[in-house]
C-alpha cells in the first residue's frame, strides 16, 4: 500500500480540520499554509518513498505520475491548486487564500423618560474565508481542501488497486 503517502494524507487532514470559524491572523495563515503543502508533500512521498518500495510500486507511481503530466492542466485541483498554491507558497510567500469577520454590533436604546436603556444581544460573529482568486474564486477554501484531499484519497486507491491486481 501507498502507506506513507497515506500517513501524510492523515496529517493534512488534521491540518485542513483545525482550520475552524474563529481561527484568524497569522494562527490562520499557518494553518493554511500547512494544509497546502501538506498536500503537494502526498505527491513527493508517493514518489520517493512509496515509489522506492518495490519495482512494481516504481513503475506504477511513474506510470501514473506520467499520466498525470500529460494531461496538464487537468485535473484542475492538482496543477492548478495543489502545485499553483503551494509554489506561489513557497516561492513567493503569498496565497490567493482570504479571510475576514463580520462583526454586528448591537443596539442600544435610551428612553428619555426614564424606563431603562434597551440593549439588544450581539449577533454571534461571521466568519468568511473563501479564495480571491484561481480557478476556484468565490469557493470556501476549507472546501477546496476537502475536494484535493478527495482527489488523493482516489488517486492513492487507484495506484494500490492497480499494484495489487499485478502481484508483487
Amino acid at each position: 500500500m501507498t502507506n506513507a503517502a497515506r500517513e501524510a494524507l492523515e496529517d493534512c487532514r488534521g491540518a485542513i480540520d483545525s482550520l475552524v470559524d474563529g481561527v484568524q491572523g497569522r494562527e490562520w495563515r499557518r494553518r493554511w499554509i500547512l494544509s497546502v503543502v501538506l498536500l503537494r508533500a502526498i505527491g513527493h512521498v508517493l514518489d520517493k518513498v512509496d515509489g522506492a518500495k518495490s519495482s512494481v510500486y516504481r513503475s506504477e507511481i511513474d506510470r501514473w505520475w506520467n499520466n498525470l503530466k500529460k494531461t496538464r492542466p487537468l485535473p484542475t485541483i492538482f496543477w492548478e491548486f495543489i502545485d499553483e498554491e503551494r509554489n506561489s507558497i513557497l516561492k513567493q510567500y503569498r496565497t490567493n487564500a482570504g479571510q475576514g469577520v463580520m462583526v454586528q454590533l448591537s443596539g442600544i436604546e435610551v428612553s428619555t423618560c426614564g424606563a431603562p436603556p434597551k440593549v439588544d444581544p450581539p449577533n454571534p460573529a461571521i466568519y468568511h474565508y473563501v479564495l480571491n482568486g484561481g480557478p476556484y474564486q468565490g469557493c470556501d477554501h476549507r472546501d477546496v481542501l476537502m475536494d484535493a484531499l478527495k482527489w488523493w484519497e482516489q488517486q492513492l486507491e487507484q495506484i494500490d488497486h492497480a499494484v495489487a491486481g499485478r502481484g508483487p
